[in-house]
C-alpha cells in the first residue's frame, strides 16, 4: 500500500557509460524498478559527488510528509520490504536520518535543515544495493531482477522447465497451470492463461495467449491467440491479429492485421494480411492475400467453412461467401458467391511431339544421344563436347594425316 506520508527522491548520477538510469531491464528503467521499491511517486534530482545539492533537494520536499526517502536511480534491486523496514526504524528509534549502503531514510525536517548533500561515491556494495556503473554490473543486475520475476511465477503455480534460459519482463501475467519452456522471450503486457504451453523458441510481445494455446518456435506481436489454438512452428503473428478458438497457424504463416475464426486452419507457407476468415476456414499452401496495390491497402472478407486451394491469390478487396470453393492456382479478383466453385487460371495446354526435357539423365536401356557429365563449369553434354573437338578431315581442308599436325 502506497504510504502517503512519504516524500520520493530518487538521485540521477551518471556512471562510466553516462545516464543508465533510463536504461530499461526486463519491462521497466532502472528508476522505474527504484521508484516502485519506495512505492510513492518520486522527484528526480540530477546529483554529483562534488557538487552539493541541498538546494536543488529542499524545494522538493512536502514538508507535510514526515518522512523522505532518498535512493539511487542505478541500484534497481532494492526492494519495497527494505524500504520499509528502514522507514521502521527511522520512526521506532526516533532518528533523523537512516543510513542504507546507497542512500537513506530521513525525517524530512531534518532534511530541508540541512546546509549540503552530496551524492555518495560508487562502491562495491553488494546484495540489493549493488550499482550499475558499467556493462558486467548490468548485466549481473538484470539477471537477479530476472530470477526474482521467475521465482515470483513459479511460487503461483506456473511450470517453468529451465531457468537458465527464460526471460519474461516485470509487466507480464502469467496463470497457475501454464507451462513456460526454455529459450523464451515474454515482453510488455503479455497475459497467458491457465493451461497455455509456450514451447521452446518464441518471442511474445504484447499479446493474450488463450488457455490451452500452444506456442511454438514463433514470433507474435500485440494479437490475440484464442482457446486451444496451435501457433507455429515460425510462424510470424504481426499486430492487430485475432485467432480465433480452436485454430491452427502453421509453419511459415504470416498474419498481419487479421481475423481467423473459430477451428480455422493456415496450415503452412500462406501470408493473410488485412482480412476477415470466418469459422472452420482452410487455407492451403502457398495462398496469398494481395492487400497491397503500391499505394493503398485493402481488406477482403471471407465466409464461414471456405475452402482456398493451394497457391491461390486473393487479390483485395473481395468478397468470398460462405462455403465457397477456391480451385488451387486461382487468382481471386471478383467476389464469389456461397457455395459457389471459383476457377480463376489459365486452361492447360499439351503440345504433342515436343522435345521434352533434352537435360533429363537416361532411363531404362534406352540409348540416349547425350552423354551427361561433371566438368568445372558444371554438368555438361560430353556427347556435344566430344563432337565439337573432333579433327577436321582433309575434305575440310586438313593437313597431312601423317605429318602428326594439327591445321594452323
Amino acid at each position: 500500500m502506497v504510504n502517503l506520508g512519504i516524500n520520493g527522491i530518487i538521485l540521477r548520477v551518471k556512471g562510466n557509460l553516462g545516464e543508465m538510469q533510463s536504461l530499461p531491464i526486463l519491462g521497466k528503467t532502472m528508476e522505474q524498478w527504484v521508484e516502485d521499491a519506495v512505492n510513492v511517486p518520486c522527484v528526480t534530482v540530477e546529483a554529483s559527488t562534488v557538487i552539493n545539492i541541498a538546494e536543488k533537494i529542499r524545494p522538493l520536499l512536502d514538508r507535510t510528509k514526515p518522512i523522505t526517502v532518498v535512493l539511487y536511480g542505478y541500484t534497481p534491486l532494492v526492494t519495497a520490504k527494505t524500504v520499509e523496514n528502514a522507514v521502521r526504524q527511522l520512526t521506532e528509534q526516533k532518528l533523523n536520518a537512516f543510513d542504507l549502503p546507497r542512500g537513506g531514510v530521513y525525517k524530512t525536517e531534518y532534511l530541508y535543515g540541512l546546509d549540503s548533500f552530496f551524492a555518495q561515491e560508487p562502491n562495491a556494495a553488494a546484495g540489493e544495493f549493488k550499482a550499475v556503473t558499467d556493462c558486467e554490473s548490468l548485466s549481473f543486475v538484470t539477471d537477479a531482477l530476472r530470477r526474482r520475476i521467475l521465482s515470483f511465477h513459479a511460487s503461483r503455480g506456473v511450470l517453468i522447465t529451465d531457468f537458465n534460459n527464460v526471460y519474461i519482463d516485470n509487466g507480464v501475467v502469467i496463470e497457475r497451470g501454464a507451462v513456460v519452456e526454455p529459450c523464451n522471450f515474454i515482453k510488455g503486457k503479455t497475459v497467458i492463461k491457465s493451461g497455455a504451453h509456450i514451447m521452446p523458441g518464441n518471442y511474445i510481445e504484447n499479446c493474450i495467449i488463450g488457455s490451452g494455446a500452444r506456442i511454438d518456435s514463433s514470433r507474435l506481436y500485440e494479437s490475440y491467440v484464442g482457446e486451444e489454438t496451435r501457433v507455429g512452428p515460425f510462424a510470424y503473428i504481426r499486430p492487430n491479429s485475432v485467432i480465433g478458438k480452436g485454430c491452427r497457424i502453421g509453419d511459415f504463416v504470416e498474419l498481419k492485421s487479421c481475423v481467423i475464426g473459430d477451428g480455422s486452419k493456415v496450415s503452412h507457407l500462406s501470408y493473410i494480411g488485412d482480412a476477415e476468415l470466418g469459422a472452420e476456414c482452410n487455407v492451403g499452401c502457398g495462398v496469398v492475400f494481395a492487400n497491397y496495390d503500391g499505394k493503398n491497402k485493402y481488406k477482403s472478407i471471407v465466409g464461414n467453412r471456405v475452402f482456398i486451394g493451394s497457391n491461390a491469390n486473393i487479390i483485395a478487396p473481395v468478397y468470398i461467401a460462405d462455403r465457397a470453393f477456391i480451385a488451387a492456382g486461382s487468382t481471386v479478383t471478383d467476389n464469389v458467391p456461397a457455395e459457389a466453385l471459383a476457377v480463376a487460371r489459365a486452361r492447360q495446354v499439351n503440345i504433342p511431339h515436343w522435345k521434352g526435357n533434352l537435360y533429363a539423365p537416361p532411363t531404362g536401356g534406352g540409348a540416349s544421344p547425350h552423354r551427361l557429365i561433371q566438368d568445372e563449369d558444371g554438368i555438361i553434354d560430353g556427347a556435344a563436347s566430344d563432337a565439337d573437338n573432333a579433327a577436321p578431315t582433309a575434305q575440310n581442308g586438313g593437313g597431312n594425316a601423317g605429318s602428326g599436325e594439327q591445321p594452323k
